[in-house]
């Protein structure tokens, strides 16, 4: 992809044509995208109930009953701003893959990257939002932690849901016991979620390590040896989809599809981390979620300040006395469930 121009606008444009890195958790479970055009989002979820109607004695008119309420504010999101340089030795010199005998000019070069960094700032976004898909998905909660433009101040913007859906298995109910009552733990949770939500949640997803429970557990073994004409609860027959997803197969008496999900990331200690830690399973509603993206204000190459509604948002500068053109992709997003009691998770070991 090659990028001829400097203009916000264009590179937006741009960017939404580019593909993005692995994001099952944001994609299955916060699907939706709202921008807003100022830098405050609107939060909310609610919490699903199920009230039975009040008898009243002849000749009463009826009893006022509460709406459903919700929890609702507004709220700033953390802003992530990943930017790159490009100086005049990045251009001068073969870029990587480049023929040794190449007749690219130093312009051209520096179009070339400047499209290789928007695509890999936009990445760095995206993983960002799907680790904190995963944050809400595991623990109802995230913490974003930074330092503003000073390098001293520390700054912490956490979002908590109210979400309780969560449980450790201990003993000889952990899923790596071979006579551990995996099927058991997946009709529990999909029955709490179904009473909670009133949906039957489709989707489960777990680390690597669910399938060697899965296949390893007495119970599933059971289940799955008696004759398919005489009973059917389960399909269980892994299949790669991606390097990062295995669909590890179906069970079709709870309408239940089961993934493991194996993608990493970089942590800001340089450390790799899985979005999904070991031993953790999330059952689920798909499709209701939503990401939320606040306004994005920034000052322009021309002096003038410009503010932008979406979900990256690119911006280029120079500084001639230095010979640095510097690129930026920012972005104010964080991903809300619709009912916080759409999903189940479990610690299994």
């Amino acid at each position: 992809m090659s990028i001829g121009f400097n203009d916000t606008r264009t590179m937006l444009a741009a960017l939404e044509r580019t593909k993005a890195p692995s994001t099952l958790l944001r994609d299955t479970f916060f699907p939706n995208v709202q921008t807003f055009p100022t830098r405050m989002v609107d939060i909310e979820y609610r919490k699903g109930g199920t009230p039975l109607a009040p008898f009243v004695v002849k000749g009463t008119g009826g009893v006022n009953m509460a709406r459903a309420g919700s929890e609702m504010r507004s709220y700033e999101p953390p802003m992530s701003a990943p930017k790159r340089p490009i100086s005049v030795e990045h251009i001068e010199q073969r870029a990587f893959g480049e023929p040794v005998y190449s007749t690219q000019t130093p312009e051209q070069r520096a179009a070339a990257l400047r499209a290789k960094d928007l695509e890999e700032l936009r990445d760095m976004n995206t993983r960002l939002m799907e680790w904190m898909c995963a944050q809400l998905l595991i623990n109802g909660s995230f913490a974003a932690k930074g330092y503003s433009d000073d390098g001293k101040t520390y700054l912490v913007n956490t979002l908590t849901l109210d979400w309780t859906q969560k449980m450790t298995l201990t003993g000889e109910d952990t899923w790596n016991n071979p006579g551990a009552d995996i099927y058991g733990n997946l009709q529990d949770a999909s029955r709490i979620v179904s009473e909670a939500s009133g949906m039957v949640p489709a989707v489960a997803i777990g680390d690597f390590n669910v399938i060697k429970y899965l296949i390893g557990n007495a119970s599933m073994q059971n289940w799955l040896l008696r004759p398919k004409e005489n009973l059917s609860l389960m399909s269980i027959s892994p299949r790669i989809q991606s390097p990062e997803v295995i669909r590890v197969g179906i069970v079709e008496s709870l309408n239940l599809e089961i993934y493991a999900y194996n993608a990493t990331y970089t942590d800001h200690a340089g450390v790799t981390q899985k979005y999904i830690p070991s031993d953790h399973i999330i059952i689920g509603v798909p499709g209701r979620g939503k990401q939320l993206f606040g306004a994005v204000t920034q000052l322009e190459q021309d002096g003038v300040w410009r503010t932008y509604q979406g979900a990256n948002v690119p911006k280029v500068w120079s500084d001639v006395g230095s010979d640095v053109q510097e690129i930026r992709v920012a972005s104010k997003g964080i991903p809300l469930p619709e009912f916080v009691d759409d999903w189940y998770t479990y610690k299994v070991k």
